[in-house]
């Protein structure tokens, strides 16, 4: 149903000049930047140096608006179990802490090349398989502000309802996609809008981030609220 509303929603299409605006993330089209920084965070890559966060623990990489956590003890999370994929005990563990990072996560071979501990984020994809790393319940904590005021504190504006492409490159941080959802001016939306691109650094998008919704949906594994970032790059005509 949700995805046929979407659909209806935005048909008929206008077009955007090429130019600098706020960019707000609907919380789907926050999966496209959640998916880079989740594969920065591997600590695998981090000792590969395959990492744009490699080197950068307890240093503020993003807005102090931006707490990631990982939980794999919330209670009836889609996520949660008491052991990993190697049995060790499962955590909840805050990643990015009010912009500051804070971990990467680490199962047992990857920690002892990397001289830490396991974080409890081995993952198998079955039983006969080596143990990978990853998150159990990866969110982003909800901010205080409605996605209605979100909305009307946007002057002009994308509100990003669907990204194409492959979100933040975890090596060097870089970030662009094609791009569809509403043009917003003068704090409400106009039109909808579809064939933009849109691109920045994952510098300038997680220390852009300006206001976090309230609308955190927590029925999910890896989530997160609606969004702001203050000014992104968006390719139009």
């Amino acid at each position: 149903f949700r995805a046929a509303r979407d659909a209806y929603e935005l048909l008929d299409p206008r077009m955007v000049k090429t130019q600098k605006a706020a960019v707000i993330f609907d919380p789907d089209a926050a999966r496209s930047i959640l998916g880079g920084i989740l594969a920065a965070l591997n600590g695998e890559r981090v000792i590969q140096g395959a990492s744009f966060l490699a080197g950068n623990l307890d240093n503020k990489i993003a807005s102090d608006l931006l707490t990631l956590i990982d939980d794999g003890t919330r209670p009836r999370g889609l996520g949660s179990k008491p052991f990993d994929g190697e049995g060790v005990h499962t955590q909840k563990r805050i990643l990015i802490d009010k912009g500051i990072l804070k971990g990467f996560m680490y199962n047992t071979i990857i920690a002892r090349r990397a001289g830490v501990k396991s974080t409890g984020n081995a993952s198998r994809r079955g039983f006969r398989s080596l143990p990978g790393i990853g998150p159990h319940n990866l969110y982003m904590a909800a901010g205080k502000d409605s996605r209605e005021k979100i909305i009307k504190a946007t002057q002009n504006g994308l509100l990003l309802k669907g990204v194409t492409g492959y979100g933040i490159n975890p090596v060097n941080g870089n970030f662009s996609g094609g791009a569809s959802g509403f043009w917003i001016k003068n704090g409400k939306i106009v039109h909808p809008v579809k064939g933009l691109t849109i691109a920045g650094t994952a510098d300038e998008m997680l220390n852009g981030i300006d206001m976090v919704g309230d609308d955190l949906d927590l029925n999910r594994s890896f989530t997160a609220p609606t969004f702001r970032i203050r000014e992104m790059q968006i390719g139009g005509e």
